[in-house]
């Protein structure tokens, strides 16, 4: 039985293909629409381009953390193997893994920064977005984020020396090699820091994975 009251139309008609669909609650968002450096490419135009050292700065950053995190994907690897087949465990792959990942993180910290991929409060931005206040915000910013930085890499630098006669348990390697890169990471996210600040009203450089692909 066919309901009378709109009668049946060829798959053909004009008005049957017009016909509105019902909304989709699942669609809507209660959160409005924002635009990346994925999304909109051209949110990266008009950022300066960072200066040759700078520029070899983070290749040697990337190019460390992609070897650190070879040595996880090893050392996590290997462990799993090792629950399967006793006869080659090592107790250093745990070791190894979890050392190579404290240390890619320090490792990254400097490119990070430079290109917005650490974690930031966001409160008055879109609040003096376009306005000389914002661009104070920026340079303020950027000065509490290259200070605390300098104060980490001393930090660092002082454990470095007072941990370095401590070895690992399992691959006796220095503890004080940590604050290594610790220092490496945050002397650069200070370095990354202070660039911005004479371009605080220019855009800022955005993460872009590809950057970081072999």
């Amino acid at each position: 039985m066919t309901d009378e009251s709109e009668p049946d139309r060829p798959p053909g008609d004009p008005e049957r293909a017009t016909a509105p669909s019902p909304p989709n609650e699942t669609d809507e968002s209660i959160y409005g629409h924002t635009d990346t450096v994925f999304t909109e490419p051209r949110l990266n135009r008009g950022v300066p381009r960072d200066p040759l050292p700078l520029r070899v700065l983070a290749a040697v950053e990337v190019g460390v953390s992609a070897v650190l995190f070879g040595l996880i994907f090893f050392g996590v690897m290997y462990q799993v193997l090792g629950r399967y087949l006793p006869a080659i465990s090592w107790v250093g792959a745990g070791e190894l893994a979890l050392t190579a990942m404290i240390a890619m993180t320090f490792m990254m910290t400097g490119y990070l920064v430079g290109r917005n991929g650490h974690i930031v409060i966001e409160v008055f931005d879109q609040m003096l977005k376009g306005s000389k206040l914002f661009v104070v915000l920026r340079v303020f910013s950027a000065l509490v984020m290259a200070i605390t930085c300098l104060a980490l890499a001393y930090e660092a630098f002082v454990k470095a020396g007072a941990e370095w006669d401590r070895t690992s348990a399992a691959m006796h390697l220095p503890v004080g090699l940590l604050y290594v890169f610790a220092i490496f990471g945050f002397s650069s996210g200070a370095i990354h820091s202070l660039w911005k600040i004479p371009y605080a009203n220019r855009p800022e450089r955005q993460l872009d994975i590809s950057e970081m692909e072999g």
